[in-house]
């Protein structure tokens, strides 16, 4: 029901070109990746995070990026349909053709050393740890070395502005329920 549901608004939030909202769901699919040691749930956060980003850039919102936007738009309405039909392998190639699309975005207007995605991921990633989760779990779910992890952490200050880290009672406790 939680997938469905953070699905079905990551698909509507950015139909409706939400970038706040889309920011918002960032943050709750990583604390369901946390919850459930999630790499569909984590690609799910970095997607949502990119999206947030390129909303937020005025020239990925011109005619020129229109058929891109209408794709993506697209591909979530069929991760949202395919919640309970389809398995994780089928949801992870949707998501690499979402990633196919941004990159390909980002090739015709590159102005950053680090792409899109790749800042999603260090940034998922060190959201991750920030909160509590262990540097290799976090490193192993987002494919980014541990050291970009802890520099990206480290220079963001991320671990000053994250205020709901998770305490040692909050993870047993979320433990016990997961293994319930």
């Amino acid at each position: 029901m939680v997938f469905y549901t953070l699905v079905s608004s990551l698909y509507n939030s950015f139909k409706k070109r939400n970038e706040k909202k889309l920011r918002k769901l960032h943050d709750e699919f990583l604390a369901e990746a946390i919850m459930r040691s999630s790499k569909l749930f984590f690609e799910l956060g970095v997607v949502s995070y990119v999206l947030s980003k390129i909303l937020s850039k005025p020239r990925f919102l011109t005619e020129k990026y229109e058929d891109e936007l209408g794709r993506i738009e697209n591909l979530l309405k069929q991760f949202e349909s395919g919640v309970g039909k389809k398995t994780d392998d089928e949801f992870f190639d949707i998501i690499k053709k979402i990633e196919v699309i941004i990159n390909n975005m980002e090739a015709q207007d590159r102005r950053f050393f680090l792409g899109l995605l790749a800042k999603g991921r260090v940034k998922s990633a060190a959201t991750m740890y920030a909160k509590g989760v262990s540097l290799g779990l976090s490193a192993e779910m987002s494919g980014v070395e541990q050291q970009e992890i802890q520099k990206y952490a480290g220079d963001s200050m991320m671990f000053d502005r994250l205020k709901d880290e998770i305490d040692i009672r909050e993870r047993v406790k979320k433990a016990r329920r997961l293994l319930e």
